[in-house]
């Protein structure tokens, strides 16, 4: 196998990954769009619709290992000749807000928002929109980051 058919069959994995998570990203922002239509009046339905996202973290990951691995292979087959470029600086940047983005607060505001659908006691309503909220601003600068990334490599200025 030839550099190149390795570079390109590596660009193709690549693609892959990104694809994986930011295909993840937006099934889990639908799905977050669809529960909100039950989060003050149909508890439960809320819950068992964000247990479909249960996997998506894992997926995510499966993407980010397979975005990791690739590129640095293509790094190292190119002889780091990409690293000194504008573009790529930028696009690193991005993938690093990503990573903190959907690491912390998206984490951290679904394992709160099915904390507080699962309980029973009191009306919690207004700290579960706000919550929602919150998840709707992440979910937005995630796409927004991914698209940004899109524009980056495919430009490549």
């Amino acid at each position: 196998m030839t550099s190149l058919t390795l570079l390109n069959f590596l660009l193709v994995l690549h693609v892959v990954g990104f694809t994986t998570m930011a295909g993840t990203v937006l099934a889990d922002f639908t799905i977050n769009r669809r529960s909100n239509r039950y989060l003050t009046s149909d508890k439960l339905k809320a819950l068992s619709i964000l247990e479909g996202t249960a996997f998506f973290p894992a997926l995510i990951g499966i993407g980010v290992g397979l975005l990791l691995i690739t590129g640095i292979s293509m790094v190292v087959i190119l002889k780091g000749a990409v690293t000194s470029m504008l573009w790529f600086k930028v696009k690193m940047i991005l993938v690093l807000l990503i990573i903190v983005n959907g690491g912390g607060p998206m984490r951290r505001n679904v394992a709160n928002l099915k904390l507080l659908l699962s309980e029973s006691t009191g009306n919690n309503n207004g700290r579960i929109l706000a919550l929602k909220g919150r998840m709707t601003v992440a979910h937005s600068i995630q796409m927004i980051l991914f698209l940004a990334i899109f524009i980056l490599s495919v430009f490549r200025f």
